[in-house]
């Protein structure tokens, strides 16, 4: 857990709407209930017409709850969750949670058509570079080539494993 870490997570939760005040100190100990409201509170905004319970009073609730929202955030946004870091609760919690409200901003932010860094907007050329036919050719030409002579290789192999027998 940094320092930074923690501060653009608690920004990126105030900037989307959370009702709860999240304080810098709330990760330096173990505070499960509040990694649990940020989590089902990220997941309803991510996927409204989930249901999941919030019951968290007994270990095994919490497992349950931790297994369900990482299948959702598997299955819907294929991101997966450190669920260990999760259910310690405490400033490693807070690097999981920021990947899930980082792409909350961010979807957020593009669907509102505001881009922070105008050089992550999709540029045509750059889209152009990736997919130049000509070089995709080649390399696969390469590939080819690269095959024959390991075949090459291995089928003479026989002669050559006589003669250094000699």
């Amino acid at each position: 857990m940094s320092f930074g870490e923690v501060r653009s997570f608690t920004e990126t939760m105030k900037s989307l709407g959370y009702p709860r005040m999240i304080s810098l100190d709330n990760f330096r100990t173990p505070n499960f209930e509040l990694v649990a409201d940020c989590l089902h509170w990220l997941i309803q905004r991510f996927y409204p017409e989930c249901s999941i319970s919030d019951d968290i009073s007994t270990e095994a609730d919490r497992v349950s709850f931790l297994q369900s929202i990482a299948q959702i955030m598997l299955t819907k946004a294929r991101m997966k969750l450190n669920l260990k870091k999760l259910y310690a609760a405490d400033g490693s919690a807070v690097r999981e949670l920021l990947k899930l409200a980082a792409l909350l901003y961010k979807a957020t932010q593009t669907a509102t058509g505001i881009d922070e860094d105008p050089s992550e907007v999709a540029d045509p050329a750059a889209t152009l570079k990736l997919l130049d036919a000509s070089a995709a050719t080649a390399a696969a030409a390469e590939v080819a080539r690269a095959g024959v002579a390991l075949h090459d290789g291995l089928m003479a192999e026989s002669q050559l494993r006589e003669a250094r027998a000699r």
